[in-house]
């Protein structure tokens, strides 16, 4: 009797050693892209670029912003859609507004399966355009579960945004897995509402003055990746990609993140 209850407690002490080990290291590359409603600069279609900017670099996720699902000769054109079946990913959609011809919102393709999405309107002052947040959880490896979280804010109203980055603080501060998010915020680090995020977030260009806008100077960074600090998460890599100037009139940014 003895001899099998030090067996049983011998099992349960390895069993809490094993538990009790650090996971693998996991990186997670996150592209984010304002792709102006699909059209590059001379008003022609920009996802072929969008395509060769995924195969490029092949992120893990990529967030997308001001992304459209248009009707064209009776035919429904659903640019993030086009872009998951080129790309080999997952997509999520969030509409922010829709007329008689379609839609616009923001959009995810994640390289991992959801296990569950939300879409969640912003708070707006009376007359300002609708606003979404998308959010879709995933689960890269085993013991590591995490939120990715994408939206464009209002970029006319100080106001606006300062509004709706209380919203997201309040919705997503408190969240019990970790947390990236994705933003055009559409206001510079020193300008509000970006200072909304210094206690909880870790901006991934923390420090950068490269900007996001093609048409900004040393500063204009309107563009941004962010980690919830409640989980053991560095940023490992940050980059602005300037290779494709014409795509949009915003870079693309792209980040790595190691959760371990």
């Amino acid at each position: 009797m003895e001899k099998k209850l030090l067996q049983i407690l011998l099992f349960v002490f390895i069993g809490s050693l094993l538990g009790s080990r650090p996971r693998q290291a996991c990186e997670v590359k996150v592209l984010s892209f304002n792709m102006h409603h699909g059209e590059d600069k001379w008003g022609e279609s920009n996802l072929r670029d969008i395509v060769r900017l995924i195969d490029e670099h092949k992120p893990d996720l990529v967030a997308l912003q001001a992304v459209d699902s248009i009707q064209e000769d009776g035919i429904v054109n659903h640019q993030l859609r086009r872009l998951a079946v080129q790309a080999g990913m997952h997509y999520l959609y969030a509409a922010s507004d829709s007329n008689d011809r379609g839609s616009h919102g923001v959009g995810i393709l994640s390289r991992w399966p959801f296990q569950n999405t939300q879409k969640m309107f912003l708070p707006h002052s009376p007359g300002a355009d609708p606003r979404v947040m998308a959010c879709a959880l995933v689960s890269p490896i085993k013991g590591l579960t995490f939120r990715m979280c994408n939206v464009r804010m209002e970029y006319a109203s100080m106001f606006d945004r300062a509004l709706q980055s209380a919203f997201v603080n309040r919705v997503l501060e408190p969240s019990i897995q970790p947390v990236l998010l994705a933003m055009d915020m559409g206001a510079r680090p020193n300008e509000q509402p970006y200072f909304s995020y210094h206690a909880n977030w870790m901006d991934a260009a923390k420090g950068s003055f490269l900007p996001t806008w093609t048409e900004g100077i040393s500063g204009d960074r309107l563009d941004y990746l962010m980690v919830l600090k409640n989980t053991r998460v560095r940023v490992k890599s940050y980059k602005v990609i300037r290779d494709h100037p014409t795509a949009s009139d915003h870079y693309p940014i792209l980040a790595t993140f190691e959760f371990w």
